[in-house]
């Protein structure tokens, strides 16, 4: 066994070698990213203090060759701008939360959630920020999304479906993993970060079903009736909510200001009907497998107690919160606060049910308002690149991506503390960085990338394309 370890060791490094000289850096961090998702630790893992899988470990690879490319090519040097500091200064503050904080010790739990949750996005960001880019791999990026929502929106149909025979990989129907079962919980398991994932792919989906003929319109709109069924399939009301905004986002450059105006004042009129007409019977839609109707209820009203004890825990520390990581340590007792008349210790095993309640607890108002400043940054970007005259259209859809990833991920966090569930600050940090990136060049971007090109097809090229 050692021997075939070592021969498929020299095999991988010689391909690496080769690989190495080739392989668009790009490319490569969106391999790390449908890795990560398909075949990520649930897959396959190597447990220890800190977990590893074939993503991470990828992920790794990635980083070092994008270190090497930097080093090696002193024609393209890295000059961060003010965002680029601003998400050092989110991670960094992350960090120095978690180690000086004056919660009793927990274990390496807290700093593998900042490696595995700010420090491997972070890495993500830059090199999607920094690598070459051209049209054509926004064009390929835009297709991997639209890809991956057709298999998990089928894979989340198959699943509330029970047809498991056609269900891949295994584990998202495992009953070992019982949270979510049925749910449209795909290879995440879980349905927010499934839902998050297709409302991206939805809006991918629906700009290249705009921008094509009429044979390629008929399978991009067999794309959107998956990707729509995975998100019903989730059966969860904030991804429903994130997807509609998401792909409305998507359009926002298409339609006039005054149309957009009505178009918002529409959606929250009709909002309201359905939550005055239908909304009991949404509030005890019963969702899991093995959870009640009644059950399902009853988790909205640890809502209110979650938001209870985030406001007793930021009266203490308003500006550092309690450390990052360290929510755990500190809730026990907030949660015995008298003045209110509610069974707050019913909480106490959950996490907070809010993105932003999450961050301010554990990083205080330093951390949550650093957090705010970069998706409102990364949001108003993507509008500027979509509104861009001088944009290619490549660019124009990232910054129409950017959007839908932003609401998705705000809407969804609204609910649930998607910076803790496996690959969303992932995708998050990986389209932030394609937005800076492109508007960094103000949307202009060559067809090819002219360093992976051979010679003498850059020799061809007419001097006004160099």
């Amino acid at each position: 066994m050692e021997f075939l370890g070592l021969l498929f060791a020299l095999a991988a490094g010689v391909w690496g070698i080769y690989l190495a000289h080739r392989v668009s850096l790009q490319m490569l961090v969106l391999a790390v990213l449908i890795i990560g998702t398909v075949f990520g630790p649930n897959f396959f893992a190597i447990n220890g203090p800190i977990q590893f899988s074939i993503d991470r470990i990828l992920w790794f690879a990635m980083l070092g060759l994008f270190v090497v490319r930097c080093l090696r090519d002193g024609t393209r040097p890295i000059e961060m701008n003010r965002m680029d500091w601003l998400i050092v200064a989110f991670v960094g503050w992350l960090l120095l939360s978690l180690m000086t904080t004056d919660a009793p010790r927990s274990g390496t739990e807290p700093l593998a959630r900042w490696i595995f949750y700010a420090f491997l996005p972070l890495g993500t960001y830059f090199v999607a920020r920094f690598s070459r880019l051209s049209r054509r791999e926004l064009r390929i990026v835009q297709r991997t999304f639209i890809g991956l929502g057709i298999y998990l929106g089928l894979t989340a149909l198959a699943e509330k479906a029970e047809l498991k025979a056609v269900i891949f990989p295994r584990f998202i129907i495992d009953p070992e993993f019982v949270e979510f079962l049925g749910r449209g919980r795909g290879p995440l398991l879980n349905p927010t970060g499934n839902g998050f994932l297709l409302s991206i792919a939805f809006a991918a989906m629906l700009l290249a079903f705009q921008q094509r003929n009429r044979i390629a319109k008929f399978g991009y709109g067999f794309a959107m009736l998956a990707a729509a069924g995975g998100v019903y399939a989730t059966l969860t009301r904030s991804v429903w909510i994130a997807a509609a905004a998401a792909v409305s986002l998507s359009q926002m450059n298409r339609i006039s200001r005054g149309l957009r105006i009505w178009a918002v004042a529409s959606a929250i009129v009709l909002a309201a009907v359905i939550a005055i007409g239908f909304g009991d019977k949404i509030l005890h839609l019963k969702r899991d497998k093995n959870l009640s109707a009644s059950a399902a209820a009853e988790s909205i009203e640890l809502r209110p107690m979650l938001a209870i004890i985030a406001w007793e825990i930021f009266k203490d520390h308003p500006l550092c919160g309690v450390g990052y990581g360290h929510y755990f340590d500190f809730n026990q007792e907030y949660a015995q606060a008298p003045q209110w008349e509610m069974p707050l210790r019913k909480a106490t095993p959950y996490h907070q049910h809010n993105v932003l309640l999450s961050y301010l607890v554990d990083s205080g108002l330093i951390g949550a308002g650093l957090f705010t400043i970069l998706v409102i940054c990364w949001g108003f970007t993507g509008w500027q690149i979509a509104r861009s005259s001088s944009a290619c259209p490549e660019a124009q859809n990232i910054g129409l991506l950017m959007l839908a990833t932003v609401s998705s991920y705000l809407l969804n966090g609204m609910f649930q503390d998607v910076s803790i569930i496996p690959m969303l600050n992932m995708y998050l940090f990986y389209v932030a960085g394609l937005t800076v990136s492109v508007d960094t060049v103000d949307g202009r971007l060559p067809q090819r990338n002219l360093a992976q090109q051979r010679p003498a097809a850059i020799l061809r090229q007419p001097a006004t394309s160099r």
